[in-house]
């Protein structure tokens, strides 16, 4: 941040806030890296190396502390300054805390070091990546005075926590397929946790630099919205565990009913492979071609642009998503599980499909909106 001023002795007490805040955040955004690479390739001593570096976080906290205590002491200062050092000792609080689930997941990477090959799972490091990402943006913002970028951070934050739902389910279902791995099983589920609050972490952060920029408090998400000039954008996200059959129909129903301004996408927590193709052929006979669809997972929904989920089964199990304004729930039968002859199993595809179009239907009528 550029200030000017006359006192050089002050601008230098600044300046050298600001420094200290970017080297505990760069401290602790490769911590983060280092205890997940310590956990995947099961290097202890990179664990034990992690541990000892929150010592030199926990310097830094403290420094940062009584510098910040000693220019509002002596200083005095007022306005934007003012906003910069009172939020400075929040910040480094948050990025303390980083630092503590960094030492956290070093401490379970060395447990985890003699867990099997396969128990780690496979979205831990994608929950990792985006954590970390989370908390190097939000530094960058607070380097650059960039509100826009602080924004984009606390709205990544649905993803880790979509992330964290993905990865809970599949260890809860681990752990009831086979109680011999509980001991291992519970304790990459800490980690999975240590990461989601590292997200929320780094929103904190991210909320605090929107403040240090244009002085307001936009924790709630009501700020938020009115703060970026209005709604989020509408988006509809459709729900099915396997993203195979009843929210790939749904999708393509919406493609063609829905108005160019809603954004439209389908998963599931445990994809399939490929859209069914009795679901193809179901919906080529209404005109509506899926067949270049995919199975996606939740993971990879752009969730921050989401602010309407529709859950088309009973099975799906989805997080709660920060400033989500409506959730809808229609528990339709699944058409894969249809039983008899081909056509037998095709009239069952067709059904649902004749149901999902005419709840959506419905749906864009309760919400006042037309069909294109």
């Amino acid at each position: 941040m550029t200030r000017q001023h006359t006192d050089r002795e002050y601008e230098r007490e600044l300046e050298t806030l600001h420094e200290r805040i970017i080297l505990m955040g760069r401290t602790v955004q490769a911590m983060i890296a280092d205890s997940m690479r310590a956990m995947l390739v099961r290097d202890t001593d990179l664990a034990h190396r992690t541990i000892e570096r929150d010592h030199e976080v926990n310097r830094l906290e403290v420094e940062t502390d009584d510098l910040c205590l000693r220019i509002l002491a002596r200083r005095q200062p007022a306005g934007s300054d003012l906003r910069f050092v009172t939020i400075a000792l929040k910040l480094v609080t948050d990025v303390e805390r980083i630092g503590d689930l960094c030492v956290n997941i070093a401490e379970r990477a060395i447990e985890l070091s003699q867990a099997p090959a396969d128990a780690l799972g496979s979205d831990l490091p994608a929950m990792a990546q985006a954590a970390e990402g989370m908390v190097r943006d939000a530094l960058q913002a607070f380097i650059a005075a960039d509100a826009e970028l602080a924004f984009a951070v606390i709205a990544r934050d649905r993803t880790v926590d979509a992330l964290y739902a993905q990865v809970f389910r599949k260890l809860l279902t681990r752990m009831a397929q086979d109680p011999a791995q509980t001991h291992w099983v519970t304790r990459v589920q800490a980690v999975a946790k240590y990461l989601e609050r590292i997200g929320d972490h780094a929103t904190n952060l991210a909320e605090m630099v929107v403040f240090m920029i244009k002085g307001k408090d936009i924790r709630h998400v009501g700020r938020l919205e009115e703060e970026r000039g209005g709604p989020a954008p509408h988006g509809v996200l459709l729900l099915c565990v396997h993203n195979a059959a009843r929210s790939q129909m749904a999708e393509g129903w919406a493609r063609k009913m829905f108005p160019p301004s809603m954004r439209i996408w389908s998963a599931g927590s445990d994809p399939a492979a490929q859209v069914h193709p009795l679901a193809i052929r179901a919906m080529r006979e209404v005109g509506i071609d899926i067949a270049w669809q995919q199975p996606k997972r939740i993971s990879e929904i752009p969730l921050g642009d989401v602010d309407t989920v529709i859950t088309l089964c009973a099975e799906e199990v989805c997080v709660d998503l920060p400033g989500m304004m409506r959730r809808e729930t229609w528990a339709l039968p699944d058409p894969v599980t249809a039983t008899g002859t081909a056509e037998e199993r095709l009239d069952a595809f067709r059904q649902v499909r004749d149901r999902i179009g005419e709840r959506l239907r419905a749906w864009l009528g309760e919400i006042h909106v037309s069909d294109p």
